[in-house]
Formats: C-alpha cells, sequence, structure tokens
C-alpha cells in the first residue's frame, strides 16, 4: 500500500487528469457530432447505437490514452535515472506490481467517469426503452480488462525504453490496428490485443442493402467464451502473481 500512495504522490504534476479529461472530452465531441447527424429512425435504437459507438472509439483512443497513462507513470524513473536505486530498497517485482496497480485505479476511474458521462448523454437525449445499467456496468467492465491488457504491455515498454517514444508509436500503431481489426473476421481480431474492444463489443450490427436500413442488436459476453478467453488469459499471464511480475520486469529492464 505504502508504494502504491507513493506511486500517486509522483503523479501529482503530471497532468494525468488533464490527459484523461481530453480523453473525455475528445470522445464526447465524437458523440455529440455523430448523433446530431442521425434521424429519428437512428436513435429510436439509441442506446444500443451509442454501445456500438463507444466500442469503436475505445479501439481508437484508449490504446493511446493508454500509451499516455503509462508513459507518464513510468518516465519519472528514466528522468531521473531512479530504477537501479529504487531496487536497493524494493525488489523490482513490487515496484512492477505497485505501478500496475496504479494503472488499474486510474483506468477504472476513468472509465467509470465515461461510463456515467455517456449514461447522462442517453438520458438527456431521451433514448426510447428502458436505461441499460446492468449493460453499461459489462461494457465497463470489459473495456477496464481489455485496457489493463494493453497498460501491461505499455508499461513494460516504457520501463524498458527511456525513449518514450517507443511505447507512445506502439499505442499509436495499436490504435490504427484495433480500428483495421473491425473491418477483418472474427479469427484476426482474436490475434491482436487491441482487436478485443470491438471482439467484445456488447452490440452487433446488420446492414440491409436492399432497404439501406442499419439494425443494431444486443449480444450476451460470457466471461468463459472463447472470444475473451485470449484477453482474459494474457492479462492472468502477464499480472497473476508477484513473482511473474518480477521475471517479466526483469526480462526488460535487461537485469540479469
Amino acid at each position: 500500500m505504502k508504494l502504491l500512495a507513493l506511486e500517486f504522490c509522483k503523479c501529482r504534476r503530471r497532468k494525468l487528469t488533464l490527459v484523461c479529461a481530453g480523453l473525455l472530452a475528445a470522445q464526447l465531441l465524437w458523440f455529440g457530432a455523430y448523433l446530431t447527424q442521425q434521424d429519428a429512425e437512428a436513435l429510436a435504437q439509441g442506446w444500443m447505437l451509442l454501445l456500438y459507438n463507444l466500442a469503436m472509439v475505445d479501439a481508437i483512443m484508449l490504446p493511446i490514452g493508454v500509451a499516455v497513462i503509462a508513459s507518464r507513470s513510468c518516465e519519472l524513473e528514466h528522468r531521473g535515472h531512479t530504477l537501479k536505486l529504487l531496487e536497493t530498497a524494493v525488489t523490482p517485482g513490487r515496484l512492477y506490481a505497485a505501478k500496475l496497480a496504479w494503472g488499474a485505479l486510474v483506468l477504472a476511474g476513468l472509465l467509470l467517469a465515461r461510463g456515467a458521462l455517456f449514461l447522462a448523454l442517453g438520458l438527456a437525449m431521451g433514448f426510447p426503452g428502458g436505461t441499460p445499467w446492468g449493460r453499461f456496468v459489462v461494457f465497463t467492465a470489459l473495456s477496464w480488462a481489455v485496457s489493463m491488457t494493453l497498460y501491461a504491455l505499455q508499461q513494460g515498454l516504457s520501463l524498458r525504453f527511456a525513449n518514450q517514444a517507443v511505447a507512445l508509436v506502439c499505442g499509436i500503431f495499436g490504435s490504427f490496428v484495433g480500428l483495421m481489426a473491425l473491418l477483418f473476421p472474427v479469427w484476426v481480431q482474436r490475434c491482436v490485443p487491441w482487436g478485443y474492444y470491438g471482439l467484445l463489443s456488447l452490440v452487433r450490427m446488420e446492414w440491409d442493402e436492399a432497404t439501406r436500413w442499419t439494425a443494431f442488436f444486443w449480444r450476451r459476453i460470457w466471461p468463459s467464451c472463447a472470444c475473451g478467453r485470449p484477453s482474459f488469459s494474457l492479462w492472468d499471464g502477464l499480472c497473476s502473481s508477484e513473482r511473474r511480475c518480477e521475471a517479466w520486469y526483469c526480462a526488460v529492464s535487461g537485469r540479469s
């Protein structure tokens, strides 16, 4: 707990609140512009329309946002040349786990705020039908799980390379891959972690070319389903124990 508290103290002036606010503002502006172009028939499926497009926006924006958050957390140790100094007081595994827990809490707060913001948007727009409270909770949990898988990758890159451009380029690449993966079959989406934002979406779309009508429908996502297993397996493999964290951190930091 002390290491976790120290991580929050170190990041007090890293403008992370501004980063998270900018990400939420970008998503809100995206949806504001999108919803103003929809007619009454499309808005009749408002909640499904919202969650479907939110999964697509997550695939575009969250990989970059996750990369920036991880970079802001790990950059301090590189700038101060304090990684080796910290290892005299705490094991690499505990340091890695503390940073991972910090990232988990930051992303949880970000996604909870995002969920509340878009719930309020849907209520303000007067979408018909009951408010899908449960689906918003499930959607937020799935977005958090995928984001934490990416965060573990981005944190490893940010700790391994002093030049944070490497990690940020990976985030930009992930954003592009996440968007492109939405256009490919399911088996292709399963091959890249960035594709799971769309793969685990709670809403699916069908386009009728004859009538030019887009229909949305709910789908169920179970934790044990085949499409979600690779994401959770990757997360478990990276973070299931302190020993695994320590071994992985030592590997990426070049310590023998």
